[in-house]
């Protein structure tokens, strides 16, 4: 049996596939998974047993025609038994259709659209877990015939290509051999209304010099990110900017692999850590972990917010904060976060 998986983006949704797909594998040996995604996240899913990855430029597929050919393309791959949507966007719906049309099965995603309006909703919120995106993913298989436990993590492995960029970047830097604490920190998301103030971010970094003197600091961020990593690096001689580039998500996993605790925003460094079986420290905001999105499998302990009759305001993070004070993100202070780490980690802490 080959089963046709569509998910394209965003990075974390991608990325929170592999504990289903993992899942799935384990369960039924005998199925094929062809799982259809940008080219550049087909890192996320090695080592995961009968998982095909089919890595594709959105940019080659635009308008009606182009997800044809997409569609044309993936069918030559074929014959599938089912088409596993966990999108459920625009494109992958016409594509299921046109597999449709051949007599293929379909099923698709139940984003929860109803609840997590009740939850951001500004006058008679109702905000209640909902099931987690993961779970959503797996309710999918779950419809298609196809029913499996979580298994236990890592959910996200590094293949040796990985481990080679990482060991040539901390070279690169003149780090021969892991020492002392090593954490991860990434200020950025892809909404600005999920990231923490920047001065915020430029007071914890010197507090945690304060607390842990042998700890190495390492900022993650895009290319486009790197001069302000670097205001918030200053001359802190055990802080090192990690930002895309050559390295690629390859190479970024590699990285990330080393770290000791992750501490970021809801966004895609989080989950990805986190499926790494990683300790996370997210900072939610206008986002809430019970719309579906916390960091898988830490979504107590890796979550660090305040609650507010506003929140969350935002699924995504892409509005604006209608109290213009940005309370949610402005009341959780650096101490809070040395005060998780030490939690995470089992330190004794002063605060």
């Amino acid at each position: 049996m080959n089963l046709l998986v569509l998910r394209f983006s965003a990075m974390g949704d991608v990325a929170l596939m592999t504990p289903a797909l993992v899942a799935i594998a384990a369960a039924y040996p005998n199925v094929q998974l062809t799982v259809v995604t940008r080219g550049n996240f087909s890192p996320f899913f090695y080592n995961i047993p009968n998982v095909n990855v089919i890595g594709i430029n959105l940019k080659k597929y635009r308008g009606i025609m182009g997800v044809y050919y997409l569609f044309h393309e993936l069918n030559v791959l074929g014959p599938y038994h089912s088409v596993i949507d966990l999108h459920a966007s625009l494109r992958s719906r016409l594509i299921s259709l046109f597999f449709w049309f051949k007599g293929v099965n379909i099923f698709k995603i139940i984003k929860g659209r109803r609840e997590k309006q009740q939850h951001i909703r500004r006058f008679k919120k109702k905000l209640k877990p909902i099931p987690h995106t993961v779970e959503r993913y797996l309710s999918v298989f779950r419809k298609s015939g196809l029913d499996a436990p979580i298994r236990k993590g890592p959910w996200i492995n590094v293949d040796g290509d990985a481990k080679m960029y990482a060991k040539d970047f901390f070279k690169s830097l003149g780090i021969d051999k892991k020492s002392g604490l090593w954490i991860g920190f990434a200020p950025f998301a892809g909404h600005k209304l999920k990231e923490w103030p920047l001065h915020k971010s430029e007071k914890l970094i010197p507090m945690i010099i304060e607390e842990f003197p042998e700890a190495k600091i390492f900022l993650f961020g895009s290319k486009d990110e790197a001069p302000i990593l670097q205001t918030l690096r200053r001359n802190f001689e055990q802080v090192f900017l990690v930002t895309g580039g050559k390295l690629g998500i390859r190479g970024e996993l590699g990285i990330m692999e080393k770290m000791d605790i992750m501490i970021g925003m809801d966004s895609s460094n989080v989950h990805i850590a986190a499926l790494m079986k990683k300790p996370v420290i997210g900072l939610y905001g206008t986002t809430h972990p019970f719309s579906g999105f916390g960091p898988f499998a830490q979504e107590d302990t890796g979550v660090l917010q305040v609650d507010l009759p506003c929140r969350p305001c935002s699924i995504y993070g892409n509005t604006t904060c209608f109290r213009k004070d940005f309370a949610c993100m402005e009341m959780i202070n650096p101490q809070d976060v040395i005060r998780r780490i030490k939690l995470l980690l089992n330190v004794n802490t002063t605060w």
